[in-house]
């Protein structure tokens, strides 16, 4: 294994303190009105969405460094280090989404806010709803998801990701970080198809298409050429807390990222007068 719990300490340590200066920009207070982002904005602070985004990812880094200890050791706290890892995984879009919105402008931010956070919670909630399975239960909810015979089996929807053949939570030494199986049923379809579609479908919609390329190519992209174990991946995937960290904090990248048009048609007129431009 490359990565180990100090590592994720570390990363921890490092995204907290990230989070904690983002929502120190949201709170603090222009000379020239007295008042903070948080006071003009509210719940749309840009800054403090990132916070959140931030802190709740770099939680994950500190629910693996602790997962470290019980690593590939059999017994309820690796149990519940796989188990926590998976309810963190299921809310991840919502936060997600919070992020791409930050980088639009408050006009578009303020149309999309309330409905990307319902599309997201539903699929969250799709998500978490592949842990509950028993035989008494209907349709796919009755039966085991099925164990994919490798990486490319399971992209082509032939398994599911982290599927426990034996129906346990389990955690164990990857080939590059912790690997996770957990106990879920056979309606992952529904939840995947959910999941992929706020994470790479959805901001494409709201005009943030450059985040989600950032976010696919530092997460599932990164995960794919890092390790040939589908159960690492989810693990791996949550290092994007470090790549949102840098997005922020690297002022050139923000500004690349930070979405300028306040519609799609806006953006459609700039690009005509930019050709038109460009061909004179």
């Amino acid at each position: 294994m490359c990565w180990s719990g100090e590592a994720s300490t570390v990363l921890a340590t490092i995204g907290f303190v990230g989070a904690a200066l983002e929502y120190k920009k949201a709170i603090a207070k222009d000379p020239t009105t007295s008042l903070s982002e948080v006071d003009t904005d509210g719940y749309l602070s840009r800054h403090r969405l990132r916070a959140l985004t931030l802190g709740y990812f770099t939680l994950m880094e500190l629910l693996q460094a602790v997962n470290y200890i019980y690593l590939d050791v059999p017994g309820p706290m690796n149990a519940l280090g796989a188990f926590l890892g998976f309810v963190h995984i299921s809310f991840q879009p919502i936060l997600t989404i919070w992020f791409v919105v930050s980088f639009l402008p408050k006009k578009r931010l303020k149309y999309w806010f309330l409905k990307v956070t319902v599309i997201s919670t539903i699929a969250s909630v799709m998500f978490l709803l592949k842990g509950i399975i028993n035989p008494s239960l209907p349709g796919c909810f009755a039966t085991q998801c099925t164990v994919g015979n490798g990486v490319l089996d399971t992209l082509i929807g032939n398994g599911a990701i982290g599927c426990s053949s034996a129906m346990v939570f389990k955690s164990y030494p990857g080939d590059w970080h912790i690997a996770w199986q957990w106990a879920m049923n056979s309606c992952g379809y529904f939840a995947t198809a959910g999941y992929t579609f706020v994470a790479f479908i959805l901001p494409i919609f709201l005009g943030g298409y450059r985040i989600m390329i950032y976010g696919f190519v530092m997460g599932p992209l990164l995960a794919y050429f890092l390790t040939g174990n589908p159960d690492e991946w989810a693990a791996i995937w949550c290092l994007l807390s470090i790549g949102f960290l840098i997005l922020v904090k690297t002022p050139v990248i923000e500004r690349f990222m930070t979405v300028k048009h306040e519609s799609w048609k806006d953006t459609f007129i700039w690009l005509k007068h930019r050709l038109r431009s460009d061909s004179t």
